[in-house]
């Protein structure tokens, strides 16, 4: 009986090492910043064409010298295998995260003026451990 549990522990755990929770703009997970630099133009692209190409920003501001900003992001957490061990999972628990942001900036004529992307990989740690 307990080679059952153990198995079957073992089964849930690589069974659900997989799962994710994604948030924030979806057209942002599979782009690099090579991908980024052939859709934007500085001078060209217009506001309309980034609406076309991310949707609407998830905030938007202002510069100080009067520039429009807007910023998209994308975050995917993938949850830890250890997460599913029963016990073990109340001292050490998490998630490997990978967070991408764009921010574009428009001149007066609602062109891009200028661009930065970013992406970071890094982990959420949970428990009594951590």
């Amino acid at each position: 009986m307990n080679r059952l549990m153990i198995a079957s522990m073992l089964v849930a755990g690589v069974l659900f090492s997989g799962c994710a929770v994604k948030t924030g703009n979806s057209k942002l997970e599979k782009m690099e910043r090579t991908d980024i630099s052939r859709m934007l133009i500085k001078g060209k692209t217009t506001q309309d064409d980034v609406v076309r190409l991310f949707g609407e920003p998830q905030s938007t501001d202002f510069m100080q010298d009067g520039r429009k900003k807007w910023v998209y992001s994308f975050l995917a957490s993938k949850e830890k295998g250890i997460n599913y061990v029963p016990v073990v999972s109340m001292f050490v628990r998490g998630t490997d995260d990978e967070t991408k942001s764009l921010v574009v900036l428009f001149n007066k004529d609602n062109t891009v003026s200028d661009y930065i992307f970013s992406k970071s990989k890094g982990e959420t740690k949970a428990g009594l451990l951590n």
